[in-house]
């Protein structure tokens, strides 16, 4: 006789997970367990008037008994609603955290972008501001420029280079803060010119000597329109992280609230309730096996997984 089933001539089975009238015969032929008032067993596969599946993927039967947590220094049952509620939302509380987290970043990282972009504007302002009244500062450039090769969100810069008279070439590029038609005049099909400040920190103009265009001394910050774009960036993230922590601290605030309404345990209800399980599992359940909390299979006490879903035991 396989292990973990009983024998006799009769089986009943009061817990509800077999249907059929008001009691079943049990016998060891066809192996099929039956909706009508007879039923057999042999291969492991079981069929009703209601469902039929498979002994290696039956159907998925919850069996959930009362949870018991500790919080805040007592213990607090969580029936099955409050239970799932409670795991739900402690996987959603973890991917706001980290979605709270992940857009922190990006707005730090924009933040210091900006940062070193206002460090550099306030210098180039400076250096156009001291070349412009110090003209030895100041330099006559050639504008090297194809319209479609330095174009950002709509604005264009320049790119420029001059020869010293000792036959030093020095090239430099503007910021993003011309029009098209702005930049086609300074270019001038080639022959353009423009006048570009020097870093007033050395007067030996070498090779990769500083430099901007005069008129950078009168550009707006906003006027660059990489600044804009990221300005953009970092209102976007500052709102959606301010959005998240909210979602995080409303989750979190759930989550605290579910325990906190949950009706005490107390010792001789937790003992009562354990007595209770084990003497309902005693009586449904042959010596020497397990039932599955999930699929309500019978398996043999050798095993650690479910036969019927693959669940592990629950010790």
């Amino acid at each position: 006789m396989p292990s973990g089933h009983s024998s006799g001539s009769g089986f009943s089975h009061s817990s509800g997970h077999f249907s059929g009238g008001s009691s079943h015969s049990f016998s060891h032929s066809s192996g099929h367990f039956g909706g009508s008032s007879s039923s057999s067993r042999s291969s492991g596969h079981f069929t009703s008037s209601r469902s039929s599946f498979s002994g290696t993927r039956p159907v998925h039967r919850p069996w959930y008994r009362p949870r018991v947590v500790v919080f805040g220094g007592r213990q607090v049952y969580l029936g099955t609603g409050r239970a799932s509620a409670f795991s739900v939302l402690g996987v959603l509380l973890v991917i706001a955290l980290m979605v709270s987290v992940f857009l922190g970043i990006s707005w730090s990282n924009v933040e210091d972008t900006l940062s070193e972009q206002r460090e550099e504007y306030t210098y180039y302002q400076e250096m156009a501001q001291y070349a412009y009244e110090h003209p030895v500062y100041r330099y006559t450039a050639n504008v090297n420029y194809e319209p479609e090769e330095y174009e950002y969100s709509g604005k264009f810069c320049i790119n420029y280079s001059f020869e010293t008279p000792s036959g030093i070439e020095v090239k430099g590029h503007s910021y993003f803060v011309y029009t098209y038609n702005e930049v086609l005049q300074l270019w001038d099909n080639g022959n353009g010119t423009v006048e570009v400040a020097l870093d007033c920190q050395n007067t030996e103009i070498v090779s990769w000597t500083d430099s901007v265009p005069l008129d950078y001394k009168d550009m707006s910050f906003e006027a660059d329109e990489e600044y804009v774009a990221n300005l953009d960036s970092r209102n976007t993230l500052r709102i959606g992280t301010f959005i998240m922590i909210g979602v995080t601290v409303l989750l979190g605030a759930m989550a605290i609230l579910i325990p906190l309404t949950a009706k005490k345990a107390t010792a001789e209800q937790i003992a009562a309730n354990n007595q209770t399980s084990t003497d309902s599992q005693s009586q449904s359940t042959p010596t020497g096996t397990w039932r599955c909390d999930y699929c309500n299979t019978v398996n043999d006490n050798s095993k650690d997984r479910c036969d019927g879903c693959g669940a592990k035991r629950q010790k």
